[in-house]
């Protein structure tokens, strides 16, 4: 039987383990986490824009702090992305998808390569998106049990098996 449950335990598991490429991760995890995510980030920029706007702090400081903070929650995010596509059973190397389009256009893309050349960069993008989030395998893979089963399931398996 498969785990259905979108608890909180679910939502902070890609921040129990942000350095694991191992394993696998289940959908409900990286929606969890992105959630999470957006409410910290939303949350401190409120808190910098609102300081800012008192004269507590400058306008580096905060841009500094924001890119600090983004920069911790955001840690966990590759070996997440891995573990989605180790549960498609797909290897972890398929993460390239979102990170070189990224760099690229961080690096001043645009100027470098032109318009149209970030149009096929975005589009590669979105495939390495969509893949984060399509269907994982039934059962066991090559790179683990299925995290999709509850805690009882995967014992009676190994008894089982």
């Amino acid at each position: 039987m498969y785990e259905n449950s979108f608890t909180f335990r679910n939502m902070l598991a890609a921040y129990t383990k942000p350095h694991r490429f191992d394993g696998r991760s289940t959908r409900t995890e990286l929606l969890g986490y992105l959630i999470i995510s957006w409410i910290l980030a939303t949350a401190t920029n409120w808190v910098v824009i609102a300081l800012g706007a008192s004269g507590a702090v400058s306008f580096d400081v905060g841009i500094a702090s924001v890119g600090l903070a983004y920069l911790v929650w955001w840690l966990p995010l590759p070996a997440l992305a891995v573990r989605r596509l180790h549960d498609q059973d797909k290897s972890g190397w398929w993460a390239l998808l979102l990170v070189l389009p990224t760099a690229i256009s961080w690096l001043g893309g645009k100027e470098f390569l032109g318009t149209s050349a970030l149009i096929v960069l975005e589009g590669i993008y979105l495939a390495g998106l969509i893949l984060l989030v399509w269907k994982p395998t039934d059962g066991a893979n090559h790179y683990g049990p299925d995290p999709r089963l509850d805690p009882e399931d995967l014992e009676e398996v190994a008894t089982d098996g």
